[in-house]
C-alpha cells in the first residue's frame, strides 16, 4: 500500500491526495507524523552537510547548524502552510478543512524526505546529479501542493490553484518584509 502510495505521488498527485485525505488519519497521529519527518528532514540535511558543506547555502548551514531551532522553524513553516492552505482555499470556494490539510502537507513534507535521500546518495556519488535531484524537486514540489490543495478542496484546475499558491506566497514574503522593516530589521543585521 505505501510502496503505490509513494508511486502515485510522484505520478498521480491528485489520486495520491485522494488516497492520503481517505485514511482519516487523527490529529494526534498527523502531528507524530509531521515530528518524524521533520526530524528524519534534518539529520538529512545535517548528513549532507557533513558530506558536501560548499553545496550547502549560509541559511540552511546556519539552520542545520542549531538543529533543534531549524526543526522548530520548519514546523512552523508546515504549520503556517497547513493553515494558508485551509484557509486561503476557503476563501475562494473550496471545501477543506485544516486536518485535510496538515494530513497534505505532512505527506508532502514525507515525500520531500525521500527526495532529500535521493539527493544525499546523488552528491555522494556524483555531485551533478544532486542539482538534477534539487531542481526537478522543487519542480515536483510545486506541481504536487497545487494538486493536492486542488483535492483537498475539490478545486478542477490545479493550474489556477498554483498561481494562488504563488500569489499567496508572494503577498506572505511581502507582509514578512513589511514587518521586518516596521519592526527595523534590516538584512545586514540578520547576517
Amino acid at each position: 500500500m505505501w510502496g503505490e502510495l509513494i508511486a502515485a505521488s510522484f505520478l498521480r498527485p491528485r489520486a495520491a491526495a485522494r488516497r492520503v485525505l481517505a485514511l482519516d488519519l487523527d490529529v494526534p497521529v498527523l502531528l507524530q507524523a509531521a515530528l518524524l519527518v521533520t526530524a528524519v528532514g534534518m539529520v538529512l540535511g545535517y548528513a549532507a552537510l557533513r558530506l558536501a558543506p560548499d553545496a550547502i547555502d549560509a541559511v540552511s548551514a546556519s539552520v542545520l547548524g542549531t538543529p533543534l531551532l531549524g526543526a522548530v522553524a520548519q514546523l512552523a513553516v508546515m504549520a503556517v502552510v497547513v493553515f494558508l492552505a485551509a484557509r486561503v482555499g476557503r476563501l475562494f470556494g473550496g471545501v477543506g478543512d485544516v486536518r485535510g490539510a496538515l494530513a497534505l502537507v505532512v505527506w508532502l513534507n514525507a515525500m520531500m524526505v525521500l527526495l532529500q535521500a535521493v539527493q544525499l546518495v546523488a552528491l555522494a556519488l556524483l555531485p551533478m546529479l544532486a542539482a538534477v535531484v534539487a531542481i526537478a524537486s522543487i519542480v515536483w514540489v510545486l506541481s504536487a501542493f497545487a494538486c493536492f490543495v486542488a483535492e483537498l478542496h475539490g478545486f478542477r484546475n490545479a493550474a489556477v490553484v498554483l498561481a494562488g499558491i504563488l500569489a499567496t506566497s508572494v503577498v506572505l514574503m511581502l507582509g514578512v518584509a513589511i514587518l521586518a522593516a516596521i519592526l527595523g530589521i534590516t538584512p545586514q543585521e540578520v547576517s
